[in-house]
């Protein structure tokens, strides 16, 4: 078996969660203005507005990042939150172990070659080849993180990387010569996970000038990351829900509902990525841009078993959550970083704006009609990225800062669309 504890991701260096700006006053609103406010973001007549530069797989990609990050599940809507009793159940890098798992974990890889992750299922139609995770006999799936089955585009994304390092295993076994190949291998493919999160998701989603500016300067209020900004997790990254289409085309023939593609269940229909990312041939399916206006699935999930439709309302949820924490008003957050804050004419009343919702309408404001966040969302997106980045000892940043992908169709480059082409001989 693999000596994992080289790497040194544990169960003990799970961390807890904490306030980026704790000496801001929380933020105090009762549930019949998180009500209103909440009604006012139904789109009752489909204008979400579609991105030009950010691609639906992107936005779902968010999804899978935020897995490999956090997992708190401790937290509650109601009653008193004691913040400091909060615990991460994922290891606060981005470091994929939501599909590499412990090291105790051997199901996970394939006997055959103990270097590679075990695939599941094979499917062949129509002359199209895919493959479905590990499942067990009531079809739950055999990895680390049971998010990402929530859905088949996800699973998808999470086989992709696995396959990606499969493909790792042959080069490093072919070109290079590594007494442990499996470490080299989980290095190369972490490491260009990394690579897309930076220069393909963060640099796509956030404001370009910010980018840079925290690229090149560093963070500059996220300075010892032992711990996850609620800020970020109760705020910017749930912003990722208002670029969530309501429905997809996942292939020639099919469309689906994003609720009819399943959750924790075989995935026995094949993916196209063409629609998902874009390989310049006009097929690429969209993001929603960033702003208040959120589709109406979103307003009534149907797994959230409840009476109150409120309970069952994505946009609410996330409101609540913000009042949970005890996060600042986006105003005050805005003030303390030193950015003028922008006027929310639907919580004048309030006394502040829900950080949540204030990103969300600084993106439609500030971020050219919500093509990216502004420039208080930006920040706390990047600080948080850049900041876990810097101080990980086993990413490219501190590694290798000059370390370019070579797999890529453009020298130092390196997409979504290179990393299909990368395992595209497997389907």
């Amino acid at each position: 078996m693999q000596s994992f504890q080289k790497y040194e991701y544990h169960l003990e260096e799970r961390r807890t969660y904490a306030k980026l700006f704790p000496e801001l006053k929380p933020l105090v609103v009762s549930d019949n203005n998180l009500k209103e406010l909440t009604d006012g973001m139904i789109d009752h007549k489909g204008k979400c507005l579609d991105s030009k530069v950010v691609s639906s797989g992107l936005a779902i990609f968010g999804q899978m990042i935020a897995h490999d990050m956090t997992f708190e599940v401790t937290s509650k809507f109601r009653g008193y939150n004691q913040i400091e009793t909060f615990i991460n159940d994922r290891t606060f890098r981005l470091d994929l172990d939501c599909m590499y798992g412990q090291w105790t974990q051997d199901f996970l890889y394939d006997m055959n070659d103990r270097d590679k992750l075990l695939l599941g299922k094979r499917y062949e139609e129509k002359g199209r080849c895919w493959y479905d995770l590990q499942r067990n006999s009531q079809d739950k799936a055999l990895i680390p993180d049971a998010r990402n089955d929530e859905n088949f585009i996800v699973s998808q994304l999470h086989l992709m990387f696995m396959r990606f390092h499969n493909k790792m295993v042959d080069r490093v076994q072919k070109y290079c010569a590594y007494n442990d190949v499996f470490q080299e291998a989980r290095k190369l493919t972490v490491w260009h996970f990394q690579w897309l999160i930076l220069h393909e998701y963060l640099y796509k989603i956030t404001d370009w000038t910010v980018f840079e500016d925290i690229l090149e300067n560093g963070p500059g209020y996220y300075h010892c990351p032992d711990y996850l900004p609620l800020e970020f997790t109760g705020a910017v990254f749930r912003t990722g829900h208002t670029q969530v289409r309501e429905d997809y085309r996942i292939n020639d023939e099919e469309e689906m509902d994003l609720f009819g593609m399943g959750s924790f269940r075989r995935v026995d229909k094949y993916v196209d990525w063409h629609y998902f990312f874009d390989f310049g041939d006009d097929c690429v399916q969209y993001a929603r841009r960033i702003d208040t206006r959120i589709g109406r699935l979103f307003h009534d999930i149907p797994f959230l078993k409840s009476e109150d439709k409120y309970q069952r309302s994505l946009p609410y949820r996330n409101m609540k959550r913000g009042v949970a924490y005890g996060l600042a008003s986006g105003e005050d957050i805005a003030r303390r970083m030193c950015i003028d804050p922008i006027e929310v004419e639907e919580t004048r009343h309030m006394g502040g704006t829900p950080l949540w919702y204030y990103i969300l309408r600084e993106a439609e404001v500030c971020g050219h009609d919500g093509e990216h966040l502004g420039p208080v969302g930006s920040r706390l997106m990047l600080e948080c990225f850049l900041g876990m980045l810097n101080h990980d000892k086993h990413s490219f940043q501190v590694l290798h800062p000059k370390w370019r992908p070579t797999l890529g169709r453009k020298k130092g480059e390196f997409d979504f669309a290179d990393l299909v082409n990368c395992v595209k001989d497997e389907y």
